[in-house]
Formats: structure tokens, sequence, C-alpha cells
């Protein structure tokens, strides 16, 4: 997934409305729209499988769960309102169409023997796969992805759910008299804006990337999650 989007949707960007986001921590309450988000902290692409025509990549990500979701049952949440979610997810999309397969391992951690680390003592384990959506990115440059799928739990019952890809991108910062004169294509860039997420394409909407977002100081891809 591309850390830096230029292009089209950066331009209609410039004027862009900022729309503050829910919280990011599991220290805090819950009030997100979604029912799970997760981060993406590492991704590996296969360039040989690019020059066929594919995207196919593996990556690790990190986050959270509301409690009481199929993702984190009452139980295991122990009086939290938060589980904390280790994923690793596969890929494979077609760079013609933008569309394709995913899949992978999640699980539920809890704190283990090191209780200033991020949590590593296994609670759960599960699966999940589908259908991903990346044209908006791949062929409008749009900073979008979007997925339909399936996840079970300790083989439990299928739960299906919906996720939204949002990958950070920044907007090129121009001389405002240069760009009236020459047009953006005739001007140098001076310099960028912070990275920001696409929340809302129809106003084009964004909202900066939290410092509890970057990963190693990378902006991370934000996976939105929502249960049926």
């Amino acid at each position: 997934m591309k850390t830096f989007i230029r292009g089209t949707v950066s331009a209609l960007l410039l004027g862009a409305v900022v729309i503050m986001g829910a919280p990011r921590t599991a220290s805090a309450e819950w009030t997100a729209p979604y029912d799970a988000v997760l981060y993406e902290l590492t991704e590996n692409m296969s360039l040989r499988a690019l020059q066929n025509g594919k995207r196919k990549a593996t990556s690790q990500l990190l986050g959270f769960a509301k409690e009481g979701t199929p993702l984190c049952p009452s139980a295991l949440a122990n009086g939290a309102k938060f589980c904390t979610i280790n994923a690793t997810g596969f890929d494979s999309i077609s760079m013609k169409s933008g569309r394709g397969q995913f899949g992978g391992t999640v699980t539920v951690v809890g704190q283990g023997d090191n209780p200033v680390d991020s949590p590593e003592a296994v609670l759960a384990q599960g699966r999940f796969s589908g259908k991903m959506d990346f044209s908006p990115a791949i062929l409008g440059n749009v900073p979008l992805g979007s997925v339909d799928g399936v996840m079970t739990l300790n083989h439990g019952a299928k739960q299906r759910f919906t996720g939204t890809f949002r990958l950070p991108f920044v907007v090129p910062i121009q001389d405002p008299d240069c760009v009236k004169q020459n047009g953006p294509a005739g001007c140098p860039v001076l310099d960028y804006t912070k990275p920001m997420y696409l929340v809302d394409p129809m106003t084009f909407g964004v909202e900066y990337v939290d410092h509890s977002e970057l990963a190693i100081g990378f902006p991370t891809v934000r996976f939105e999650i929502k249960f049926d």
C-alpha cells in the first residue's frame, strides 16, 4: 500500500476540510463509528508478481476491536473496552481491474510477560478471507480500498464484515502566485503537508494522521472494520 499518493486527488484536497477522528489507543473510550481498527506496520510486496500484472503482498497489522464485537467477545475483554488484535494479511490484486482476493490470520492478545510493550499473550485465534477492491487507489489515484469478507474466531461461526482501507498521503505545497500564472505542472514543489487520510470522498474531507498512527515514524495504512 502506498505511503504517499500524489496526483489528481491531491490537487482536489488542497482546499479540504479537516475532520477530527476517533480515539486511536486502547486507553480511550471507544467512540469510533467502526467495530475494529487495524494499522499496517509492515508490508512485503512481490516485484515478480507486479511484473505479471498482479499485486501480491503480505502485511503485519496491529490494532483494537470494540468489546462485545466478534473480534472481542466480552469474556476475552475481561472488563476492558477493547481487545488488542494482531493480524497477518495476504492479498492478490489485478493491476488491470484493481480487484482481487485477501485472507489471513488474526490473534486476540493480552498483556503477557512484559507490561510495557504491546500485548503478546494469545487469547484467541482466527482466520479471515474475502474479496478486495483497490480500484480507487490503483486505477483512480484515490487513497482508498475496501473489502467484503468473513471471519471465524476459535473455529466458531462465520462472521461477515466489510472494511475500508485508508492510505496515508501528502499534498504538495507550491507557490500560489506561480500556480496562478503557470498552473501546478509549471511550479516547483516547496514542501508537503502533514500526512493525512481521506475520510469523505464526496467532500474531500481529510483527517491528519495522528502521532499514535505512526510506526517507527512512518504513517500507517488504517483498516476500519464493521461487522454485519
